[in-house]
């Protein structure tokens, strides 16, 4: 597995899918982060509020699914 890097001025959504296609998204940020760093963990925990909590935000994503 390759191991990433978050910068003090990123975030990720850190997207998991278990054996049953259950899937969990958690943002990712470092502990020391800097004021872009604060706005990006932001934005990806708004997301990934949006990603658990919408089930028509859900419905739509699964249908772009190839």
């Amino acid at each position: 597995m390759t191991e990433i890097k978050i910068k003090q001025n990123q975030a990720a959504l850190v997207f998991d899918v278990s054996p049953e296609g259950e899937v969990t998204v958690e943002a990712a940020f470092p502990d020391n982060t800097d004021e872009a760093g604060n706005l990006a963990a932001a934005i990806c925990t708004v997301i990934g509020q949006k990603l658990t909590a919408d089930e028509d935000f859900q419905a739509e994503i699964m249908n772009a699914l190839p």
